[in-house]
């Protein structure tokens, strides 16, 4: 079996499945490990990498409500719902500011699906 660089969680059918379906539609992705206590990140694709301008070294294990891409325009009540969401395992769509690396603002759709965070730009 192949090894996915980026992929530090235990090979696992159901997350390459995911990571599978995804991938093919082209979207901006994170998985995060809810059984950890800030909720790591065990794996992001390129597209999520190239949206933020983060590498995959620099973002896995952070904690999945992406904090490191608020910014000061970013809206309180956005970061409740993706909390409140990512706690409840409860589906939710945020509209969302994020700061990219080099400090650029960039609007974002972000999507909470029972733990599966899909982010569009």
């Amino acid at each position: 079996m192949p090894v996915r660089r980026g992929h530090v969680a235990p090979q696992n059918t159901f997350l390459d499945t995911i990571i599978r379906k995804f991938d093919g539609q082209s979207r901006k992705f994170i998985i995060a490990n809810a059984r950890v206590e800030n909720c790591a990140i065990i794996f992001c694709n390129d597209g999520f990498c190239g949206m933020c301008g983060y590498t995959r070294a620099e973002i896995m294990q952070k904690p999945c409500t992406c904090d490191f891409l608020y910014g000061p325009q970013t809206k309180k009540g956005a970061i409740a719902q993706i909390a409140q969401a990512l706690l409840g395992s409860e589906d939710r769509k945020v509209e969302i500011i994020f700061y990219k690396k080099d400090g650029r603002v960039s609007m974002c759709t972000c999507i909470v699906v029972l733990g599966v965070r899909l982010i569009s730009s």
